[in-house]
């Protein structure tokens, strides 16, 4: 039996290299607009900005229709040309903007303006922008087609719009709140219409016809893209539920923290898009998808250590820096999101590929465990520990990601083993009778 062929260790460095180095002006151009906004906006608008972004990053996601997961798994087996792919999922995803996601936007707003928060009902409104501007997304086919370099590029360009205008509008956004998510929308749309038409021209043609339906997309969008959803209000949704237990101040300050926690997650997402397509082509060999993932746990683990490092080491002083106040809650917590960021990296190279490895099912369902088990953690942690309980509960919900998602893939891996083996045996006893 041969040994498997060795991971193209310096194609997937490079491409890795291309997406951190290439994206490296966005995370940079990410935390200038991060500290732009600490800079210009008081704790407490701080507080109600991350409120709404919670609400429209949750409908975002449901809009996206997992494809960030799933598309390039999809586009493999579709057989037809790209494009024709992205157009079919882009009429999809702006069907589910407009029908479901505006009606809940619209519904959360109605509420927080009966309670009196008219301030956040307007932003709520005005952030239905970025649901329409995510359905415009194109990243899946740019990660599928290996193409890092246009994706960091277009990128750069929405986010560096979005900066300007947040810049030249200060004055107005100080007194108009609802004008940062409506600006946002304004700058990525830019970027992601220009990823487009770099695409159209970088996409293999083909005659084939698309044998994807869209009830294929729809099915499979529900698991990856609840798991999203599910794994987003895990993340950001203790902002919100940080309201009842205490003050504006402490919210503004652990929503800072955990902003800049997500913004870490992006260096992993880097290396989550490096593998994806590798893992999509070995997905049916269980001998090459070992070793592919060997490579895989190893690089993320690395990434790991270094981010929480550098988390524990200068993420608060950062913070205050960038806010020029001082943030004692901050202190308190960025320790844990250290130990956050460490244990999603080692989460990060199994729970990410499962919907690829045909486990949407149990992506889902992890995610969904894990967020049961961090609402019975805040709602006992919360009220004593305030920001430090609610970090501690998303420390030990990611442990449990992690833990689910490596018995769900070693379990695949030996199903595929079996498979295998079963097919092997199945060929060598049909070349056997035909050649007797």
């Amino acid at each position: 039996m041969t040994a498997p062929a060795a991971p193209n260790v310096s194609a997937l460095g490079a491409r890795f290299l291309g997406y951190l180095s290439a994206d490296g002006l966005n995370y940079a151009l990410g935390f200038l607009i991060y500290g732009w906004l600490v800079r210009v906006l008081t704790n407490q608008q701080y507080g109600q900005l991350s409120v709404a972004t919670s609400v429209y990053q949750a409908l975002m996601m449901m809009a996206a229709l997992g494809l960030d997961l799933t598309g390039p798994h999809f586009l493999a087996a579709a057989g037809g040309d790209p494009m024709d792919f992205a157009r079919q999922a882009q009429r999809l995803r702006l069907a589910i903007a407009v029908l479901v996601c505006g009606p809940l936007q619209v519904g959360g707003a109605l509420i927080a303006w009966h309670r009196g928060q008219t301030l956040l009902a307007t932003v709520i409104l005005a952030s239905f922008s970025m649901v329409l501007a995510r359905a415009l997304d194109l990243t899946y086919l740019a990660v599928a087609l290996r193409l890092p370099a246009p994706l960091a590029k277009t990128r750069a360009l929405g986010l560096s719009a979005y900066l300007l205008m947040l810049i030249v509008c200060t004055p107005l956004v100080r007194q108009h709140l609802w004008l940062v998510p409506l600006l946002n929308a304004v700058g990525v749309t830019l970027g992601r219409i220009q990823l487009a038409r770099l695409l159209r021209r970088r996409s293999p043609r083909s005659r084939h016809t698309l044998h994807i339906r869209s009830w294929q997309i729809v099915t499979h969008g529900i698991k990856a893209g609840g798991g999203q959803l599910l794994l987003l209000i895990m993340q950001t949704g203790d902002v919100v539920l940080l309201v009842r237990y205490v003050s504006s101040d402490a919210l503004g300050q652990y929503a800072m923290i955990s902003r800049l926690y997500l913004l870490g997650i992006a260096a992993l997402g880097a290396m989550f898009n490096t593998f994806l397509p590798e893992v999509v082509h070995v997905a049916h060999d269980a001998v090459k998808l070992r070793h592919l993932f060997r490579a895989c746990v190893v690089a993320n683990l690395a990434l790991g250590v270094a981010g929480s490092l550098a988390f524990y080491g200068i993420g608060a002083r950062l913070s205050e820096l960038l806010a020029h106040r001082s943030l004692p809650a901050v202190h308190a917590v960025s320790p844990v999101f250290a130990l956050v960021f460490l244990l999603m990296a080692a989460a990060n190279p199994f729970l990410g590929m499962l919907p690829s490895l045909h486990r949407g099912s149990e992506y889902f369902i992890g995610i969904a465990s894990a967020a049961v088990l961090l609402l019975g953690l805040d709602l006992m942690l919360m009220p004593r520990y305030g920001v430090v309980g609610a970090a501690y509960g998303q420390a030990t919900a990611t442990a449990w990601l992690a833990l689910f998602s490596a018995m769900v893939f070693f379990r695949q891996v030996r199903f595929l083993h079996a498979e295998n083996l079963e097919a092997a045996a199945r060929d060598m006893v049909n070349s056997t009778s035909q050649v007797g």
